[in-house]
């Protein structure tokens, strides 16, 4: 798989996105479930949904602007296992 990583604010993510995310174990990838844009206490925030591996999902509140690193990956290289093509 291509690594199609790049450094882009928070904002421009958008579900399927992979981004880079540290729970306290270190840096992940984590795939964007839904995001939202809002406000807490009158600051604009992004709130992210993320996805482990495992199926697991968590929320994290960004400040609007945070860079993140993000991978597209997901949207141009996600493979069919099992599919064939349609022959008719």
């Amino acid at each position: 798989m291509a690594d199609n990583s790049t450094d882009d604010r928070i904002d421009d993510v958008a579900a399927g996105d992979l981004i880079d995310h540290d729970r306290g174990g270190g840096t992940r990838t984590y795939r964007v479930v839904h995001r939202d844009d809002t406000t807490r206490d009158d600051r604009p925030i992004v709130l992210v949904t993320l996805e482990t591996d495992g199926g697991e999902t968590f929320d994290v509140e960004y400040a609007a602007g945070t860079v993140v690193t993000r991978s597209l990956e997901s949207k141009w290289e996600s493979e069919q296992v099992g599919r064939e093509p349609d022959q008719s």
